[in-house]
């Protein structure tokens, strides 16, 4: 009688919890609505937390926060790798419903022009660019290159052989090919050295000679003993007024870096000009301008007509370019599948059996290995259909969950009611856990 009173209170509760997660699902923003956004909108950063694009994409979020510009959250989600390519295919292979934005700067177009990347922004929809981050030459204290003109003097008289800190393919990369354009006979070496971080160990540490920064990492690392030779803006940066800029110096160049914010290929006009109206006001709100200048980071603001063009001269501009083959890389890609093969077929090769019963124990457990292989080709499938979006995480759940619990326990009448419940409220109560309290966007 006890057992049976305890199992109603079961039933009740979850009936109570099932219910409430059900209509926040429909009512709280992820049913269908004509009204945009109904739920958060992902912000994909490729890039890892806390470097510049993230720290600029979340000083934005908050802007738009605090002044109530949205209905709904932006939510930012990093996917770093690959030089930007992980997270800017995650963003093209997106559905074109406007719930996906990818933050991405000048990335976008140098990653594409140099091969590294196998989508430019023709795949996408450009919303608005904004935040111009100049960048700056630095050596350290005890360089012998005083100015300028001594390090580039030693770059034309020893090529190759002066090594410069960039990531290779993006913008700081590019400003290196730039100057070597304006000034023939000048080759720098140029060595991968990662994000702003990774740039200063590697010039304070004396593994390469100089390294291109954004004016706001030199500001932030110039209490660790570093010397400025030049920026590269079209004038001499507020940040770092007293460093000379390029052209002033009699190289005729220039070049600078914009947050770009993209939607997926076709995504609807109208919520296009929705976000970039929400970017706009976001720009010219007290936080975000102030802390801008805090981050040395100039307000611009390009959209339009003015963004297309933009867009379209830097395409020409870099992919004019004379990219030099500096690095032999090994064939990472080739060695990772190569690897993944061989462990394959070694799982292959080995054959799982159950274990034998022991005799006069006719209850001893038996594995159903069988029964485990089928769970875990539905879990293949489960993730699969999530990744194409042929169904979102609620409705592959409400799927998933149910058929292995009754699969695992032989398909068993008494607890297909205990199954479907449970997988109510994994499927309901994880998507509000997330999406509502959590601000994590699932599929």
């Amino acid at each position: 009688m006890k057992y049976g009173y305890l199992k109603t209170i079961w039933h009740l509760l979850v009936l109570v919890f099932v219910c409430f997660f059900v209509v926040q699902y429909f009512l709280g923003g992820s049913g269908n609505t004509n009204e945009y956004p109904s739920k958060p909108i992902q912000v994909v950063v490729p890039f890892s937390p806390g470097g510049g694009t993230d720290t600029f994409a979340r000083i934005i979020q908050k802007g738009i926060k605090d002044n109530n510009l949205m209905p709904q959250p932006l939510v930012i989600v990093n996917k770093p790798g690959g030089g930007t390519t992980i997270g800017s295919g995650y963003a093209k292979d997106a559905r074109n419903d406007g719930y996906t934005l990818l933050c991405l700067h000048e990335a976008m177009i140098t990653a594409f022009v140099t091969g590294q990347s196998p989508h430019g922004p023709e795949a996408f929809e450009s919303i608005a660019a904004t935040g111009e981050i100049i960048q700056i030459l630095l050596v350290g204290n005890d360089s012998p290159f005083h100015t300028m003109d001594d390090f580039m003097a030693a770059a034309n008289a020893q090529p190759d052989t002066i090594k410069v800190g960039v990531t290779l393919s993006m913008p700081t990369h590019f400003t290196g090919l730039m100057l070597e354009d304006v000034a023939p006979g000048v080759r720098f070496r140029y060595v991968s050295s990662g994000g702003g971080a990774a740039r200063l160990s590697s010039l304070m540490g004396g593994h390469v000679d100089a390294a291109f920064f954004s004016v706001a990492e030199y500001i932030r690392f110039k209490a660790n003993g570093l010397r400025p030779l030049a920026t590269f803006g079209d004038g001499r940066h507020p940040g770092a007024p007293q460093v000379p800029f390029a052209k002033e110096l009699g190289y005729e160049m220039s070049n600078s870096n914009l947050q770009y914010w993209w939607f997926p290929k076709d995504t609807d006009p109208s919520k296009i000009a929705y976000m970039r109206t929400v970017l706009e006001e976001a720009m010219q709100t007290d936080y975000v301008q102030t802390r801008l200048e805090e981050l040395s980071i100039l307000p611009q603001l390009i959209v339009g007509e003015e963004l297309r063009r933009r867009i379209g001269d830097r395409m020409v501009s870099f992919a004019g370019m004379s990219l030099k083959q500096r690095v032999d890389l090994p064939n990472v890609a080739g060695w990772t599948v190569g690897a993944i093969l061989v462990f394959g077929l070694g799982i292959l090769q080995s054959r799982l059996r159950s274990p034998e019963i022991v005799p006069g124990i006719s209850d001893a457990p038996v594995l159903r290995f069988d029964l485990a292989r089928i769970c875990l080709l539905a879990a293949a499938l489960y993730v699969l259909v999530m990744a194409l979006g042929w169904l979102s995480f609620v409705w592959a759940t409400l799927l998933f969950v149910p058929f292995c619990g009754l699969t695992l326990s032989g398909f068993s009448s008494t607890r297909i009611l205990y199954a479907l419940e449970i997988s109510l409220l994994i499927s309901f109560g994880v998507h509000f856990i997330f999406t509502k309290l959590f601000l994590v966007s699932l599929p």
